[in-house]
């Protein structure tokens, strides 16, 4: 079942778009020595959903933190892109709220290797990685 989604304007450009980090999507980064986020990260689900995020303005209206979204994933960093970044790469931002998540939000479109990349670049984090476990 193929969805038509529309990209929302009355998500502004500079809205946080912030996406839960799975450890094994954190890899080290040479020039800064600390870490950062991989490309891959930046992937649709596999499932054939879009990319999901966390309004971050609509989770913070509702009385939670940044650590509050990562409850159930403890090994998991936050980052944030803004909505004005992905359109840079004709990606479209849509609400999409769920039954236990009302600031879920999907980044639509085709995401190329490029795409990936370029989201990668300018992520930051919002809730710092631990360094990765190998071999888990």
């Amino acid at each position: 079942m193929s969805v038509n989604h529309v990209d929302d304007p009355t998500i502004t450009d500079s809205a946080q778009l912030w996406r839960r980090i799975h450890p094994k999507q954190i890899v080290a980064d040479d020039k800064s020595g600390g870490f950062r986020v991989s490309s891959a990260a930046f992937s649709d689900s596999s499932d054939g959903t879009p990319m999901s995020v966390l309004l971050a303005e609509a989770v913070l209206l509702s009385g939670r933190t940044a650590r509050d979204v990562l409850n159930g994933y403890e090994t998991f960093a936050l980052s944030s892109i803004t909505a004005g970044v992905v359109r840079k790469e004709r990606q479209g931002v849509t609400r999409a709220p769920l039954p236990d998540e009302p600031a879920h939000a999907y980044v639509f479109g085709e995401k190329t290797r490029g795409t990936k990349r370029f989201l990668a670049r300018h992520a930051v984090w919002v809730v710092d990685p631990h360094p990765p476990t190998r071999g888990t």
